[in-house]
C-alpha cells in the first residue's frame, strides 16, 4: 500500500469543490449548475457561516490582540469583525517582568451601575462589551497613566467566500459539516424533498464538529470569595 505523502485536501480546496459537492448531494451534477446556481450557493455559505457564529465560539477564529492604554482610557473600539471577546487581561512590565491581571467582564446594567465611571486605578480590573455592530470594550476602573497594555481574544467572523477559486476559511475537521450544511440550504431553494434527510445529515455532522472543536483540558469551577 501506497500513501499519498501529502494532507492537501483541505488546504487546497477551493470554495467551488465544496459547492458542487453540496449540489451532488442534492441531486444535481456537473451541467446542472447554473451561474445564478452558483452565486446562490455563495450566498448560502455565508449564511451559514453566520449560523456557525451565533452557535458557539469557533476555535480557528480565536486571535489574541492587544492594545497600549493611554492614561485615563476609557473604551476600545473593535473591529466590526468581531463577534465575541473571550477573555481580556492587562499587562504592565517591571524590571523584564510581566505582570498580568485578568478583568472580570460586567453586564451593560452592572457598568451603568457604577457611579463613577471616571475613577482611576493602577490598571482596569473589569469590562463590559458592547456588542453593537462595532463593538466596543468599556473599561472600569481607568489606567491613572500609560503603562498598561490590554489584551483580549476574540472570536472574529470567518473570511467571505469571494472568488470561488478561493479557499474556504474553516479547518479541515470542519469539511463535512461545511458541505452538509449548504447542502441542507441548497435544498430548501432546489430539493425540498430531500431536505428533511439532508437536515438531518447537516445536524449530525454538525454535532461531530464541534464535539472536535474544543478545548482538551479539564473544566476547574472555582469559588468567587470576594465580597
Amino acid at each position: 500500500m501506497t500513501l499519498s505523502g501529502t494532507t492537501n485536501f483541505w488546504t487546497n480546496t477551493e470554495a467551488i469543490d465544496v459547492i458542487v459537492e453540496a449540489y451532488e448531494r442534492i441531486g444535481m451534477v456537473g451541467g446542472q449548475i447554473s451561474g445564478n446556481q452558483m452565486e446562490s450557493a455563495i450566498r448560502s455559505l455565508q449564511y451559514l457561516f453566520g449560523e456557525y457564529s451565533n452557535k458557539g465560539i469557533n476555535l480557528w477564529k480565536v486571535s489574541l490582540l492587544n492594545t497600549a492604554l493611554t492614561t485615563a482610557q476609557s473604551t476600545v473600539t473593535l473591529g466590526s469583525n468581531v463577534i465575541e471577546v473571550l477573555q481580556v487581561y492587562t499587562r504592565t512590565t517591571s524590571g523584564g517582568t510581566n505582570n498580568d491581571l485578568i478583568l472580570t467582564p460586567i453586564s451593560r446594567a452592572e457598568y451603568a451601575a457604577l457611579p463613577n465611571k471616571a475613577q482611576q486605578s493602577n490598571r482596569p480590573t473589569q469590562y463590559y462589551f458592547e456588542r453593537t455592530i462595532t463593538p466596543t470594550l468599556y473599561l472600569w476602573q481607568l489606567p491613572q497613566d500609560a503603562t498598561v497594555t490590554l489584551y483580549y481574544y476574540v472570536m472574529t467572523m470567518q473570511d467571505d467566500i469571494g472568488a470561488l477559486s478561493n479557499t474556504i476559511d474553516a479547518p479541515q475537521r470542519w469539511a463535512d459539516a461545511i458541505a452538509a450544511g449548504l447542502a441542507a440550504k441548497l435544498a430548501v431553494k432546489f430539493a425540498p424533498e430531500r431536505l428533511g434527510d439532508l437536515q438531518a445529515l447537516a445536524d449530525k455532522s454538525f454535532m461531530a464538529a464541534t464535539i472536535e472543536d474544543t478545548e482538551n483540558v479539564p473544566m476547574r469551577i472555582t469559588p468567587n470569595l470576594m465580597g
